[in-house]
């Protein structure tokens, strides 16, 4: 991990520095994660960084807080899909690697309750997906 954290380090921030309040390395980890997570939008990009914080700043600092949805939006916006392919292309070799193994055994669980299931007495049924 620590390797691709420091290739991170080397991708060009297009931003003007005086505006700039989060490194793009917090940025792009968020995103990774919450993306690994089954986030779907910004918005829920923004609430796990805000509920992970501390997990978070394992790996980035965070110096100014959790970023915004509509700072995640952005600046994901200015950043090459062919930087997005390579940071892709890192994080398989990763998963490839014996290091990837812990990595692997994260597994993601979401449940939802049936609607219109609900017998007079009973409770409703729920699905479980991992």
């Amino acid at each position: 991990m620590e390797e691709l954290l420091n290739w991170m380090e080397y991708i060009e921030d297009v931003r003007q520095a005086r505006k700039v309040r989060h490194k793009l390395k917090d940025i792009l980890v968020i995103v990774l994660f919450a993306t690994l997570a089954n986030a779907d939008d910004w918005v829920e990009m923004e609430m796990f960084a805000k509920e992970y914080q501390d997990y978070l700043r394992k790996y980035i600092g965070l110096e100014n807080g959790v970023p915004s949805h509509d700072t995640l939006n952005r600046v994901m916006g200015l950043l090459s899909p062919d930087i997005l392919q390579q940071l892709y292309g890192k994080w398989q070799e990763l998963i490839n690697r014996d290091e990837g193994e812990a990595l692997k055994k994260i597994i993601c669980i979401d449940g939802k309750t049936m609607r219109s299931n609900k017998r007079k007495e009973g409770k409703p049924s729920h699905i479980v997906s991992a």
